[in-house]
C-alpha cells in the first residue's frame, strides 16, 4: 500500500497539459489497438489472404517512412499543438474510409486509406516525446514519458472490452449485428474525442529557436553529436525491425495455427493489457530503485525467452496443451517486453545530451514506423514462400537479443561516467 502511494504522489506531479495530451492519446491508441486486435481477422473473413494484408499493413507504414524524419527536424523550435489536432483528425476519418474501402475490396482506396492513416498515427508519435521534453519538469519527466507509453496498454484493455462486450450483448441493446466491421467503426467514431483534448493544450516553449527546414538539413552535418546518436539508434532499429516480423501479425499466428477468434483474442489481449498497464506504472520506481541496466537487460532477457517458447508451439500445436502455453507465453512477453520502452527513450536522451534530444525522437520515430514498413515486406515474403510463422518469429527473437545487448554496452558505458542517478534515488 505504501508503495502505490508513492506512485500516486509521483505522477501527481504530471503537468495537466501532459495529461490532456495522454488522454487524447489513449483515444488514439484506442482506434489503433482495437484495428490492430481484430482488422487482421475481419479481413481474413472477408477473403484476404496473409499476403495481401502484409501489403495493406505495408502502406500504413509507408507514408512514414517518407515523411517522420523531416517531421522530425522540421518540428525543432515549432508549436506542436497543431499536429496533435491534424492527428486527431485524420486518424479517425481515415479508419473509417479504410473500412469502408476494404469492404467494397476497393484496391486503390484500401492503400491510401492506409497510408493516410499512418500518416496520422506519425503526427502523433514524432511530436508527443519532444513535447513531453519540453513540458515535463524534470522530477516528472519519467512519469511523462511512462503515462505516454502505458497508453496503449490501456487503451489495448478498453478496445479488449468494447469488442467482447458489443460482440456477445451489443445487438440485445442496439438491434445491431455486431461483426468485426460495426466494433470498428463504433471504435474510430469514439477517437474522435481526441479532438477536444488536443485543442485544451498548452504551448510550451522550445528548446531551440524556429529555422526554414533547408537550414535544419544544413545543420545536420555540425549541429549534432552522430557518434552517441548512431549509438543509441542501433538497438532501436533491431529492436523495430524484430518487433515489426511479430506484433502486427500474432492475431493472424493465433488465427491459424489455433482457430483463435476475433472475440478470444480480444479478450487474451485485454487481459495482457491490464498486465501491461500496471507494471508499466511500476516503471518510474524500478528505474530509480535499480538502474537501467537490471530493469532493461533482465525484463527483456526474460521477454525474449517467453517468445521463442511462443514460436515453437506452431511446431507442436497438436499436443494437448499447446494453446495454453502459447497464451501464457504472450501474456508474460508482451508486458516484460514493453516495461523497457520508457526506460529506453529516458535513457537515450539523457546519454546523447539536450541538443540532440528532438533529432533522437524523430529518429525513434522514424525508425519504428519506417522499420515497420520494412518487416511488413519481409513477413509478405516471407509468408509468400509458406515459411512458418515460428521461424519467423525465431528471427525476431535473434534481433531481440542483438538489440539487447547494444543496450548493455551503452548502460555500461553512461554509468562509467557517472550518468547513472537511479542507486542514489
Amino acid at each position: 500500500m505504501l508503495l502505490f502511494n508513492r506512485l500516486f504522489k509521483t505522477y501527481a506531479r504530471v503537468p495537466h497539459s501532459i495529461l490532456n495530451l495522454v488522454t487524447g492519446i489513449f483515444l488514439l491508441d484506442l482506434v489503433n489497438s482495437g484495428f490492430m486486435l481484430i482488422l487482421n481477422i475481419y479481413l481474413k473473413k472477408i477473403g484476404y489472404d496473409d499476403v495481401h494484408i502484409a501489403s495493406y499493413t505495408a502502406y500504413r507504414f509507408l507514408g512514414v517512412l517518407l515523411l517522420a524524419f523531416p517531421l522530425g527536424i522540421y518540428i525543432k523550435g515549432k508549436p506542436l499543438k497543431p499536429y496533435f489536432i491534424a492527428s486527431a483528425l485524420i486518424v479517425p476519418f481515415s479508419s473509417l474510409v479504410m473500412l469502408y474501402a476494404v469492404d467494397a475490396h476497393f484496391e486503390l482506396l484500401t492503400k491510401v486509406s492506409f497510408f493516410i492513416w499512418g500518416i496520422g498515427f506519425m503526427l502523433l508519435q514524432v511530436c508527443a516525446l519532444p513535447y513531453i521534453m519540453r513540458t515535463a519538469p524534470e522530477d516528472a519527466l519519467t512519469e511523462s514519458i511512462t503515462l505516454n507509453f502505458s497508453m496503449w496498454s490501456l487503451s489495448t484493455v478498453i478496445a479488449g472490452i468494447f469488442i467482447a462486450v458489443l460482440t456477445k450483448w451489443g445487438s440485445l441493446v442496439t438491434n445491431i449485428s455486431w461483426t468485426e466491421r460495426e466494433i470498428l467503426i463504433f471504435i474510430a467514431c469514439v477517437g474522435l474525442l481526441a479532438t477536444l483534448l488536443m485543442l485544451r493544450l498548452e504551448e510550451s516553449t522550445p528548446r531551440s529557436p524556429s529555422i526554414t527546414l533547408r537550414n535544419h538539413f544544413k545543420d545536420l552535418a555540425t549541429g549534432y553529436d552522430w557518434r552517441p546518436i548512431l549509438k543509441v539508434i542501433t538497438p532501436t532499429l533491431l529492436i523495430a525491425v524484430g518487433a515489426g516480423l511479430t506484433i502486427p501479425f500474432v492475431n493472424l499466428f493465433f488465427f491459424s495455427v489455433f482457430g483463435m477468434s476475433s472475440t478470444q483474442f480480444s479478450l487474451i489481449g485485454s487481459i495482457t493489457a491490464v498486465i501491461l498497464f500496471f507494471t508499466a506504472l511500476l516503471v518510474p520506481y524500478l528505474r530509480r530503485r535499480f538502474g537501467f541496466k537490471v530493469t532493461i537487460i533482465v525484463s527483456q532477457g526474460f521477454a525474449i525467452l517467453f517468445l521463442v517458447i511462443m514460436s515453437m508451439t506452431e511446431v507442436y500445436a497438436t499436443l494437448p496443451g499447446m494453446l495454453a502455453i502459447a497464451v501464457a507465453c504472450y501474456m508474460f512477453r508482451q508486458p516484460l517486453m514493453n516495461m523497457a520502452g520508457p526506460i529506453t527513450s529516458e535513457l537515450s536522451m539523457k546519454y546523447v545530451g539536450k541538443r540532440n534530444q528532438e533529432l533522437i525522437s524523430a529518429l525513434d520515430s522514424s525508425i519504428w514506423s519506417a522499420s515497420w514498413f520494412v518487416s511488413a515486406k519481409i513477413f509478405q515474403f516471407l509468408r509468400s514462400v509458406e515459411l512458418p510463422y515460428y521461424k519467423i518469429f525465431l528471427i525476431t527473437a535473434v534481433l531481440y537479443s542483438c538489440g539487447v545487448l547494444f543496450y548493455y554496452r551503452i548502460i555500461k558505458e553512461y554509468e562509467k561516467r557517472g550518468g547513472d542517478e537511479s542507486i542514489s534515488a
